[in-house]
């Protein structure tokens, strides 16, 4: 029960047994992994992969539970607000970061409201349209978007998160305008696209190879400095034309505040573990991810470092909360 765990690591603080002792007997049931955005998206097929591996790794299962909703915030309050046990613990993103400096009052603070575990990967993000939209390079967009002003939409996995911000982004400095559409995920979003009622998103390469390899989408161009080893073909931004524009995003783990630090170590070892699979990163790194995981505290230290370099694009694109 989630009471007893929880006093029972509470008082195993308290009464300053060894925090080995407190990693020898976790887990001793199973886990869970909230992904706060539902079914089909990044997040949702990131957790997937993960989850399998690491419950190998800790020697229990490690069960995906996706929790949609607000941008990914209700997801990701539930387990701001669960007991400090790492039974309960969170596939986060770059979103994290961005939400608190665009939403006044936001209900989360993610550098004081969560235990860091570690980053899981990093990747970049793909501008794809529906295979009937007539640019097909980011020049062409661009004319286009000039030429019509607000006429062309974009969808999003909701308001504030990355590929909202890295639209906004591209708004402000190709100096054009888009009509933003945000969806409950990037599932929902994804389907839309595919069915042309919205006609672009930014994405990362997972949710959508498949209607890409079909015909059904097309990519235009990708976010990263330089052109992505799973997809050589694909210019970056930067040499179609629009030179500063280039944005890297990531995943990582979370627990709820004041989980014990030998759960945490715990959880970043195995964590390692996972990522240096070989059946991982095969999976992931034919997709154009990056798998690396760091450690607590510098994971901790790179979210303040996010929340600057959002704070400032938000303010660009007149997003940030007053």
């Amino acid at each position: 029960m989630p009471f007893i765990r929880m006093a029972l690591a509470a008082g195993l603080v308290a009464t300053g047994l060894s925090t080995a002792a407190l990693a020898q007997t976790y887990p001793s049931e199973p886990i869970k992994l909230v992904v706060p955005f539902p079914p089909g998206g990044t997040s949702d097929f990131v957790g997937r992969v993960v989850s399998e591996t690491l419950g190998k790794q800790l020697g229990q299962p490690v069960i995906v539970e996706n929790r949609p909703g607000a941008a990914g915030t209700i997801g990701t309050v539930g387990v701001s607000q669960a007991a400090p046990d790492g039974y309960t613990i969170l596939l986060t993103s770059s979103d994290i970061t961005i939400t608190p400096i665009i939403q006044a009052n936001a209900p989360f603070d993610p550098i004081k409201d969560f235990a860091p575990i570690g980053l899981v990967l990093r990747y970049s993000h793909y501008l794809v349209a529906n295979a009937a939209f007539p640019a097909k390079t980011v020049g062409d967009l661009i004319t286009l978007a000039k030429a019509k002003p607000g006429t062309i939409n974009f969808a999003s996995g909701g308001i504030g998160g990355s590929n909202h911000m890295a639209a906004e982004r591209f708004q402000s400095v190709a100096g054009i305008k888009l009509t933003h559409v945000p969806y409950k995920g990037n599932g929902p979003a994804i389907t839309d696209l595919v069915a042309n009622r919205v006609q672009l998103l930014w994405t990362s390469l997972p949710p959508v190879q498949a209607f890409i390899s079909s015909g059904k989408l097309k990519i235009i161009g990708i976010t990263s400095k330089e052109r992505s080893p799973a997809t050589p073909d694909v210019p970056t931004f930067s040499e179609s034309g629009l030179p500063g524009y280039e944005l890297n995003n990531w995943f990582g783990v979370l627990a709820p505040p004041k989980t014990p630090p030998a759960i945490v170590e715990r959880l970043n070892a195995a964590l390692k573990e996972t990522m240096a699979s070989p059946e991982v990163l095969k999976k992931l790194e034919a997709l154009g991810m990056d798998p690396v995981v760091n450690q607590p505290a510098e994971f901790s230290a790179m979210l303040k470092d996010e929340m600057e370099s959002w704070r400032l694009i938000a303010k660009q694109a007149g997003l940030a909360a007053k």
